[in-house]
């Protein structure tokens, strides 16, 4: 480090070169970061200790800013959401939707299938099977209408009318 001189020691201020050394770069980086305005040069010279809390900060602003620092953080941050996931998977607090729907979709199959035989499992008799048709229907009709009024209001688009 170069020595300062007894005039430098007595006004604080310190040369582009001793700043340089200090902070351990080049004049010409220092040039750079005067012309930048991260530091400032006062007179004949430069306020070490001003100038290495602005240098500092000025760092510690950059690695905020950086590219790679914002995608080491979204890297973190999905690993760590992957790891959570993970987590509840294990404890069985989460499934996933594919399985979620086969299971509903086996679940309505079946009840499906009896309802709609119910009629003649129940009664020989026409009048009161067609009354438990209706009923069906009528069930039937509302799980219908039930459904889709959720899905409307989950915005899900409308099924496909299968052909």
């Amino acid at each position: 480090m170069p020595e300062q001189s007894s005039e430098e020691r007595r006004n604080g201020l310190v040369s582009a070169s001793t700043l340089a050394a200090h902070l351990a770069c080049t004049r010409q980086y220092i040039s750079r970061l005067t012309a930048d305005g991260v530091i400032e040069r006062r007179g004949d010279g430069y306020d070490q200790d001003q100038c290495r809390l602005r240098y500092l900060a000025h760092l510690r602003s950059e690695n905020r800013r950086s590219p790679r620092a914002a995608a080491d953080a979204e890297h973190t941050s999905a690993k760590a959401a992957l790891l959570r996931i993970r987590i509840m998977e294990k404890r069985r607090a989460l499934v996933l939707r594919e399985d979620a729907n086969a299971l509903i979709d086996e679940i309505a199959g079946i009840m499906l299938t009896h309802l709609s035989g119910m009629s003649a499992r129940c009664s020989r008799d026409l009048v009161v099977r067609r009354n438990i048709d209706a009923v069906v229907t009528q069930i039937r009709r509302e799980i219908s209408e039930a459904c889709s009024k959720m899905a409307d209001e989950r915005g899900e688009p409308p099924l496909e009318e299968q052909s």
